[in-house]
């Protein structure tokens, strides 16, 4: 069991934290922080999963072990490459070591007040967390995508297997362009899990967390680094999913009862990373022209990619977001360039529509 343990813990983290070195190497020294550079890097890992899996999906009805083959390989590849460049750009820098120090220094301790309201932070995403593991929740969907990824893991088919009669069928095109099902499969074929676990437990237990980090990253923007405001912040936003079960279509019943679906993933990891490049970005941008924003544009052309991983539906929900976001800097600035540039971020979902359509 440990063995297992320690194999998703290098592949949805140690890795995922490597890669996310490489965009790092082109961000702002001050940004560079652990939970942005893991960010980073887990929206890039999901992206190479999409990229590898479609096309075998497609060309290669039994080209599981393929895709879990070229999807380590490519994943070990980036991940030495981020360590190489990170160190080549970020740690031969003396002036960096300098700005290293002067941000030590500049820290302060939290006082009494922002302790108890990080505590409370902190202890409400714990409860969701073992509440996730205890409330177990169970859908119809479970007998589409966790078989799914069940047949995928224990066949080695891709979409040739219907999960609700197991006859074989011609492959599911509405469904296998997203694969998320496909990537809850690699985690059971690498740690030895069962797929069911990994869906029911494994993927939220990693993905809660994960969310949180994310509306960290955009408080400690929106707030100016204000430690007290955006613990705020962090226990609204708890507060908002913990008792967001309004209905079974928000994004919080989502995520809290089923966490493994792509739709789930869309609309809580992938919109809160697009939110928060976007405020990266635009604050990168303002009034500092010596600020790098590359690492971030990287990443929102690789959200893209991931985006149509999770669901069709994100071809035209990231291209509304991005796109009303784009018009409306462009005004602001009065610069067309941000909304041409946010439109090359977008071309992933035209290419996947396309495929879609034509297929």
């Amino acid at each position: 069991m440990i063995t297992k343990v320690i194999a998703l813990i290098v592949v949805l983290i140690i890795i995922p934290y490597c890669i996310g070195l490489l965009p790092a190497s082109f961000i702002d020294g001050d940004r560079r922080v652990i939970s942005v550079i893991y960010i980073l890097g887990f929206v890039i890992s999901l992206a190479i999963f999409e990229l590898i899996s479609v096309p075998v999906i497609i060309l290669k009805s039994d080209g599981f072990p393929l895709i879990v083959a070229m999807y380590m390989g490519t994943e070990c590849a980036l991940a030495m490459a981020g360590i190489i460049l990170y160190n080549f750009r970020v740690r031969k820098r003396t002036e960096s070591a300098d700005a290293d120090d002067t941000r030590l220094k500049d820290r302060r301790r939290l006082t009494g007040e922002e302790t108890v309201l990080w505590l409370v932070a902190a202890a409400a995403v714990l409860f969701q967390v073992i509440m996730y593991i205890c409330m177990e929740a169970f859908d119809g969907d479970d007998a589409y995508y966790v078989v799914q990824s069940l047949l995928t893991n224990e066949t080695d088919t891709l979409y040739r297997i219907k999960p609700y009669t197991g006859l074989s069928t011609s492959m599911d095109l509405r469904h296998a362009l997203a694969a998320v099902p496909v990537w809850i499969a690699f985690l059971a074929r690498v740690s030895g899990i069962h797929s069911t676990i990994i869906a029911h437990s494994v993927i939220g237990i990693l993905l809660i967390p994960v969310l949180y980090v994310i509306y960290y990253n955009c408080g400690v923007l929106l707030f100016n680094g204000d430690s007290k405001k955006n613990a705020a912040f962090m226990i609204f936003v708890n507060i908002m999913y913990i008792f967001g079960n309004v209905s079974i279509y928000t994004d919080a019943t989502f995520l809290l009862t089923r966490s493994w679906q792509g739709k789930s993933m869309l609309a809580n990891l992938v919109i809160g990373s697009a939110i928060w490049l976007l405020i990266s970005i635009f604050k990168s941008d303002e009034g500092e022209e010596d600020r790098q924003t590359l690492g971030y544009w990287i990443t929102l052309f690789a959200l893209n990619i991931t985006a149509a991983m999770c669901s069709t539906a994100s071809v035209f929900l990231m291209a509304l977001l991005i796109g009303i976001y784009g018009i409306t800097m462009s005004i602001c600035k009065r610069d067309v360039q941000i909304a041409l540039k946010l439109m090359i971020t977008c071309v992933p979902l035209v290419v996947y529509g396309a495929v879609y359509l034509l297929m």
